[in-house]
């Protein structure tokens, strides 16, 4: 369809975004496909940006179909095939995405034998597996269902099951880390002298950072982009804190607990815990399939950094994801960069960027008068990757000495 209209556009999205929700989680590839969207809906920065902000709210799906209902039939046929390309694009269309399709298909007016040859169609040109109906499932999952009670039942009355082990692995991918520091005397990256040009510059590079217990928001902050390891796996630094926390420590054994990364696209990416400091409130967030989307942060050293000059915080305070706060480095502490940028509960884990777009400080923690705020320097970060190093190589020293046999003493 050609000269698609503003109003249109939006129940388009908002559909897609209906869909990819409807089994209560995103894959990978559609978040890339919803961040595609964006950008072929949105003719202008700012209608990407519109876009964006419907993509961090939720969307019901009776209101989204009953305005579906309203549009004409090319439309609404455009509508379905765009749902249905969407849900296509992870190679999977599962039972409960294909539930919504026929709701869909019967508020779109799609006959039987026009639905069949899209969902063909859908198989044909993007590999997709096009899963059975709830319908057909539903006895399978009422047996897999009373087998897992009686399951549980049987591990409660036996073990007495102890509270959700949250504690990540002692040395996630162990993999080296690749990071750059930016020297004071650099020209590689020039200053900047608006908080424009930062931002345009950094954004790809930080993310929000969200937890969920069971596919529910648990609770989140930010985190930067910091390095990349040989097998192109990219590291998310944030606070520990955002991740551990009172709220993560009420799970049950049964319950998973899933982090999530999110650009100011809306591209979201599944996340793994890699490493936390036994030294610092630092974590590090192993992150897969962003990588083309987004660079690494250079490092500013707290030996380059001067009081008075202008920094830059990017964060979630308040889960007002991607917003930018400017201000000036207030102190330099011992161990915290003290600054009168804003900052506030969800900014936690974000960068503090310099004018020249590199990372000067971790956020945090602030003061409850805002104009006190304070920052881990960006040394902390080359302190970890250290002391992660460190712990791998003494967790490969045990694992060696426990697999090598003991030599074989002389009898008497």
């Amino acid at each position: 369809m050609n000269n698609i209209d503003w109003n249109l556009k939006c129940i388009v999205f908002r559909a897609c975004l209906v869909a990819v929700w409807t089994d209560a989680s995103m894959s990978a590839d559609e978040r890339r496909y919803i961040s595609h969207l964006t950008e072929v809906l949105g003719d202008t920065e700012e209608e990407r940006e519109a876009l964006r902000r419907i993509a961090v709210h939720d969307q019901n799906e009776d209101q989204v179909l009953s305005e579906i209902e309203q549009l004409g039939q090319q439309e609404k046929t455009y509508v379905f095939d765009t749902c249905l390309d969407t849900l296509a694009s992870d190679r999977l269309v599962d039972a409960q995405e294909v539930t919504f399709l026929a709701a869909l298909r019967n508020t779109c007016g799609i006959g039987r034998r026009s639905y069949r040859k899209k969902l063909s169609r859908a198989r044909t040109s993007s590999g997709a597996r096009v899963a059975l109906s709830r319908r057909v499932l539903g006895v399978a999952a009422i047996i897999q269902i009373a087998v897992g009670v009686l399951i549980l039942a049987y591990l409660h009355y036996h073990f007495h099951l102890r509270e959700v082990d949250i504690t990540p692995e002692e040395e996630g991918t162990g993999r080296e880390i690749l990071v750059s520091t930016l020297e004071s005397d650099s020209v590689e990256q020039p200053i900047m002298h608006t908080g424009q040009e930062v931002f345009q510059h950094v954004r790809n590079s930080i993310v929000s950072v969200n937890v969920f217990l069971n596919n529910d928001p648990l609770c989140g902050g930010s985190g930067s982009v910091i390095g990349k390891d040989g097998a192109g796996t990219v590291y998310v630094i944030s606070n520990k804190h955002v991740i551990f926390n009172p709220d993560t420590e009420k799970g049950k054994p049964q319950d998973k607990l899933r982090v999530e990364v999110q650009q100011q696209s809306g591209a979201r990416f599944d996340a793994d815990f890699d490493f936390y400091s036994r030294k610092h409130d630092i974590a590090l967030l192993a992150v897969k399939g962003i990588q083309q989307y987004t660079e690494p942060l250079k490092l500013t050293l707290k030996s380059d950094l001067r009081v008075g000059q202008p920094v830059y915080a990017v964060g979630s305070p308040i889960g007002l994801a991607h917003t930018l706060t400017a201000g000036v480095v207030s102190a330099l502490r011992d161990s915290y960069l003290q600054t009168d940028a804003t900052i506030h509960s969800g900014s936690s884990g974000g960068p503090l960027i310099d004018q020249r777009g590199a990372l000067c400080g971790v956020v945090a923690m602030s003061h409850r008068t805002k104009n006190y705020s304070f920052a881990l320097y960006s040394d902390i970060i080359l302190e970890v990757l250290e002391e992660r190093t460190k712990l791998a190589a003494e967790s490969s020293d045990e694992s060696e000495a426990k697999d090598t046999p003991s030599a074989p003493t002389d009898p008497e």
